[in-house]
């Protein structure tokens, strides 16, 4: 069998080993510079010679070995190790794999996922989304999503990866879900269940770097490159002239398998930016063709969204007209200018960013900086989009946040935005992303203002990686004080990084969330909640930012202000400011405060008015108003 001619969409279907009828297996492994490679049958004490093709592939189909049967592959009679392309691994990384039984009865084949302007995504942890952390636990958990008015769950990365927990970004089996959450059936189970439920399944993958425990593949073909590294990990060997085809070929049929055989319905693409690839075609690129012919040969739509660290306009531009091919990318610029604006003075990010100013700029521009594959990033020039200005990108290639994974994870006490400020700011601050254009996105636990933190933590074996991770850490954000916060190799930092049960948290907010959702999607209903009906003010004196939607005779205004959490109720901006009430008032984020209509304080107004003229509204709103 020559494995070049095996369509790059099919090729997941073969590597690995897969069963076949009458008590069969038959497996392929790539291994282009070894003279033999074994197959070892671990509980049947049993050795199998696998025959070479010319394209340094070897192959066998063997005979009494089924699902259930656990195995590894031996490389010129070396030490066994588990499979590159291994679908699970009961005992860890360095534990022998499992042959799966791949079959299962899926009821979601008149799914389709939502459409981008109709995606509110919740990224979540399995390990710390439930107190079991299970595959199956989380099913648990999905109607309080459902309540909530989420449409799409992102989990991060389930790539098998070294000890008890870790975040996921360590993996080195890029075919296995992670078994300390359950089996590949368990997987399934809750993709099923979610579709179901009329949960979109996104899955978060890591094909820039290798995780650092448990990495046998380098022993089976030259799948690191000596060019390019990263801060993380060995990267891939993406643009080797000799070996660099195959390598590509084993990564994107690993982001086919996620779809074809799990049916995740997208995938998110950790740090693109940092994906090192010098060939004329780049990985990414070419990935994303591949998912595209998948996606038109199955007739399932697909979501690939990319997290670029800043905005790149060819991510989102068609493969045809030369981009990249991406649905949308992440845009941290919404999250760490509103944390800019209230917590003056804090950077989370290696990037400056300015208070007030850039969450204006990112309000009526989309984002602060800008950069590509082969550009650093930059400053964008603000002056080209002017108070009340439309020319903004499209939001619903952007996600915004206003807080995630990295945002808590890299704090050193691993607080959320509501401990590091308040209630009220986080609830202002959820207005401006959930009634904003682009693609909301929320973090488990932020709908309920958790206590409980996020830490990062990981789980090595080996002591010298243990205390690697420690100094790395410091060393990738040095502007923090780490002295008090807890280790990220302690299992505390897991156990205590659970969200908790919901009635644990505050409801207030999370009937805020709620509302604010059903909101958003009544507006995106009626063709109000656009890039074409909005303008954005931003009021300097006041600290005040302002949505606002106008269609027909129809006025939205989503009217927010933040205190910064440095200055006490006497300062400034902590005192009330009026504001020019456009039309009823039909959310307060902090009803019964003190501060009564046409007064705003550190919270969230939205108005809605109809049977009013555009002009006279806008005439009002920019002229009387805040």
């Amino acid at each position: 069998m020559k494995s070049r001619s095996i369509p790059q969409m099919d090729l997941h279907r073969h590597l690995g080993a897969h069963t076949l009828a009458g008590d069969r297996t038959g497996f392929l492994v790539w291994a282009p510079q070894a003279n033999k490679v074994e197959v070892v049958l671990v509980d049947q004490d049993r050795r199998i010679l696998l025959d070479r093709n010319g394209e340094g592939y070897f192959l066998a189909v063997v005979e009494r070995c089924g699902a259930g049967e656990r195995y590894m592959f031996s490389v010129n009679g070396g030490e066994p190790r588990c499979d590159p392309a291994s679908r699970y691994q009961p005992l860890g990384v360095h534990g022998p794999s499992e042959i799966i039984n791949e079959s299962f009865q899926w009821s979601d084949q008149d799914w389709q996922p939502p459409k981008a302007e109709s995606l509110v995504i919740y990224e979540l942890h399995v390990g710390a989304f439930t107190e079991k952390g299970s595959f199956l636990s989380a099913i648990d958990r999905l109607d309080e999503l459902v309540e909530l008015g989420i449409t799409a769950i992102e989990m991060m990365p389930l790539a098998e990866s070294a000890g008890r927990w870790n975040w996921g970004y360590d993996g080195v089996g890029f075919f296995a879900p992670n078994h300390n959450y359950g089996s590949p059936y368990d997987l399934k189970m809750l993709v099923d269940a979610a579709h179901q439920k009329g949960l979109a399944v996104i899955v978060d993958v890591v094909y820039n770097h290798f995780g650092p425990e448990g990495n046998y593949l380098g022993e089976f073909a030259p799948y690191f490159s000596t060019k390019h590294a990263t801060p993380w990990g060995d990267a891939p060997n993406f643009d080797d002239a000799q070996f660099g085809v195959d390598v590509r070929r084993f990564f994107i049929s690993n982001a086919i398998y996620w779809l074809d055989e799990y049916h995740i319905d997208g995938l998110r693409v950790d740090a693109v930016h940092c994906t090192r690839d010098d060939s004329p075609v780049h990985i990414i690129a070419e990935m994303n063709e591949q998912i595209h012919g998948w996606s038109k040969a199955s007739k399932r739509k697909t979501i690939l969204i990319a997290e670029s660290n800043v905005y790149d306009p060819e991510m989102t531009q068609l493969l045809n007209d030369g981009g990249i091919g991406f649905d949308a990318m992440w845009c941290d610029d919404f999250l760490h200018s509103v944390f800019a604006t209230v917590r003056p003075g804090e950077q989370l990010s290696n990037r400056t960013y300015y208070p007030n100013t850039d969450l204006s700029q990112t309000l009526s521009q989309g984002y602060v900086y800008e950069g590509s594959l082969s550009q650093l990033h930059f400053r964008s020039d603000p002056t080209r989009f002017g108070p009340g200005s439309r020319q903004r990108v499209q939001s619903n290639e952007l996600v915004y946040s206003i807080q995630n994974h990295d945002f808590i994870g890299n704090h050193p006490l691993a607080k959320r935005l509501h401990q590091l400020t308040s209630h009220e700011t986080q609830r202002a601050a959820a207005a401006l992303l959930l009634l904003s254009p682009a693609i909301p996105m929320l973090f488990m636990g932020e709908e309920f203002a958790s206590e409980n933190p996020f830490l990062f933590f990981v789980d090595f074996g080996d002591e010298a990686m243990r205390k690697q991770v420690v100094e790395g850490r410091h060393r990738e954000y040095p502007q923090h004080d780490w002295s008090a916060g807890t280790l990220p190799i302690e299992p505390m930092a897991f156990e205590s990084s659970k969200i908790g049960p919901r009635d644990q948290g505050d409801m207030q907010t999370w009937d805020w969330y709620r509302s604010l959702i059903q909101l958003r999607k009544a507006w995106c209903e009626s063709g109000l909640l656009c890039d074409a009906n909005l303008e954005t003010e931003y009021r300097p004196e006041n600290n005040v930012f302002a949505l606002r939607y106008c269609r027909d005779d129809t006025v939205a205004s989503v009217v927010t202000r933040f205190s910064p959490s440095v200055l006490d109720s006497t300062a400034a901006f902590g005192s009330p400011v009026p504001i020019s009430p456009i039309g009823e008032m039909i959310y307060d984020s902090r009803p019964g405060a003190s501060a009564p209509d046409g007064l705003l304080l550190n919270h969230a107004k939205v108005y809605i008015q109809n049977g009013s003229s555009r002009n006279s509204v806008v005439g009002e709103f920019g002229g009387q108003g805040i």
